[in-house]
């Protein structure tokens, strides 16, 4: 279940945040090493089931009641333990930063912190219940309901930022939010095999020439570049969490050959996937 392209705008502190998609998601497929733009986050709450989290080459084990955000430029992928798989409340957002923040600003923390891991208990989960509540059942109000509850629950996991594992930096200036970004990050985190840039441009309404700036500018890396993130992640976590042979992985991922798979693996990571497999 999931919400896209809901553009529920509201003010707090002087900082305009907009809300792009809020789901629930089983993951039972991993999900490739991405990050977000410069002005957006994500926010994920394990509602029940185990796994793991790698953000920025750092593992921590997460299970019911874990909340984590991974802010502008955290690179991150999720694994499930299949017989117990993660289900997780998600929710990506933009915030639009006009001008300098004051470290007064009550939502500076919010803004400034790009991860921050911790078990936040079943608060978390009571307030997302509400918000799937009032989305789904549209009642007489429910847009006054929702941005109050969102504001609620951004407020809430803010005050935990005190404690648990915290990473910072300084909030950058954004432009308005709109889903240019969150259609940028989800077509590489599924469809990775095929994606071409005349695709991808086509989704974001943009020429060709236009999306590699795009991609340059808030992602630092071209086309090119983000696609082989996405496809050698990908590549990592079939050789290392199934017994498929290098042939089915090379195709799952959309290379021509096997072979053609090998060389790109091997300058990717500087060994072979049989080398890596072996290792893992």
């Amino acid at each position: 279940m999931k919400y896209r392209d809901l553009r529920i705008s509201f003010e707090l502190s002087d900082i305009e945040f907009t809300i792009l998609s809020i789901g629930e998601e089983t993951i039972l497929t991993p999900f490739p090493k991405h990050s977000h733009s410069k002005s957006s986050y994500e926010l994920h709450y394990i509602k029940s089931g185990h796994g793991t989290l790698i953000a920025d080459n750092v593992t921590y084990k997460v299970g019911p009641g874990t909340f984590f955000v991974t802010g502008p430029g955290v690179l991150h992928e999720q694994i499930s333990d299949m017989d117990d798989p993660m289900v997780e409340y998600g929710m990506y957002l933009q915030a639009f930063v006009p001008g300098v923040v004051s470290k007064d600003n009550t939502m500076s923390l919010f803004l400034n912190t790009v991860f921050y891991i911790c078990d936040a208990g079943q608060k978390p989960a009571y307030i997302m219940e509400e918000i799937f509540k009032e989305l789904r059942d549209t009642r007489y109000g429910y847009e006054l309901m929702l941005n109050a509850l969102i504001q609620q629950f951004l407020l809430t996991i803010t005050r935990l930022y005190e404690n648990g594992t915290v990473r910072r930096q300084k909030a950058v200036l954004a432009s308005p939010a709109d889903m240019t970004y969150l259609t940028i990050e989800e077509a590489f985190l599924y469809d990775y095999k095929d994606l071409t840039l005349p695709e991808l441009a086509k989704r974001v309404n943009l020429g060709p020439r236009q999306t590699q700036r795009l991609l340059n500018k808030h992602y630092n890396l071209t086309f090119s570049q983000k696609k082989a993130e996405a496809r050698m992640s990908a590549a990592l976590l079939l050789l290392k969490g199934t017994t498929k042979s290098i042939g089915q992985i090379s195709e799952e991922l959309g290379f021509s050959s096997p072979e053609h798979f090998t060389n790109t693996f091997k300058k990717y990571y500087g060994m072979t996937p049989g080398s890596y497999r072996r290792s893992a």
